[in-house]
């Protein structure tokens, strides 16, 4: 879709275009762009409030009201934008736009391990991440933090004590160096043992992600952590590296 924001107009004229672009006429004007595919999942588009306002939305999971809201994890959302296009008379403008995914990705392997010879302590995971983007500025692809979100996830075991969970997300906070930012990125998880019993620990991850999600670096971010258990300290989680990629990291290595 093509949404063309006419100079003083919050509320755009919307086109719809196909793989090749649009090509059409509009009334003469000076505007400015912004441009995203339809059918993109858990995401609700926000474009009837002006150019700087078009964005993408995360869903939320949750009506209750709080200081933080839970979202869903968004996907497959594209956008592009241009800042000044002048239509005028019957003279042809032509101008290229490249859509690019608004959507990162960070995937996280997490080894646990407990008792006194490190051996694979039985359990399930669950977890939660704070400092989540909840909307993105789609002309621009910049996460915004106006609104303090958080996800929730639940590890694949995919060996014995070895967990994977992938998640997709607009963007992480960089902490309180920038003002759009608010909060920290806390990764919490909490292991149900097979008595019941659960432990939950956390640890804040802002300095590892604030580097890893650095714009032009990398939209694909795989972290390593190792989670110890034992009966005395509870739950010790130890983050190993971090690293781009897009097949997965492999077996963590304590």
């Amino acid at each position: 879709m093509w949404y063309f924001y006419a100079e003083g107009s919050a509320s755009p004229i919307v086109r719809t275009g196909d793989i090749k672009g649009y090509e059409g006429t509009l009334p003469s004007g000076c505007y400015r762009v912004a441009v995203c595919n339809r059918g993109c999942t858990g995401v609700t588009l926000e474009m009837e409030k002006g150019y700087e306002e078009a964005c993408g939305r995360a869903q939320r999971l949750s009506s209750l009201k709080s200081s933080s809201v839970q979202i869903a994890c968004p996907g497959n959302l594209y956008g592009a934008g241009l800042d000044l296009i002048e239509v005028g008379g019957r003279e042809v403008v032509a101008k290229e736009l490249s859509a690019v995914n608004l959507v990162r990705t960070l995937e996280m392997n997490i080894k646990v391990t407990g008792g006194e010879k490190g051996d694979v302590a039985a359990a399930v995971l669950s977890g939660r991440l704070t400092g989540v983007s909840s909307r993105v500025h789609i002309p621009s692809g910049k996460p915004l933090f106006d609104t303090p979100a958080f996800m929730t996830f639940e590890p694949e075991e995919v060996s014995p004590g070895v967990y994977t969970s992938t998640l997709s997300l607009f963007g992480l906070s960089a902490g309180e160096e920038e003002k759009e930012s608010k909060g920290t990125v806390d990764l919490s998880l909490t292991m149900t043992l097979a008595d019941g019993k659960e432990i939950t620990s956390s640890t804040d991850i802002t300095e590892e992600v604030k580097e890893a999600f650095t714009v032009g670096v990398t939209t694909h971010v795989i972290l390593d952590l190792v989670v110890r258990y034992d009966e005395m300290s509870g739950l010790t989680i130890t983050l190993k590296e971090w690293k781009p990629g897009s097949g997965g990291s492999g077996v963590v290595t304590p």
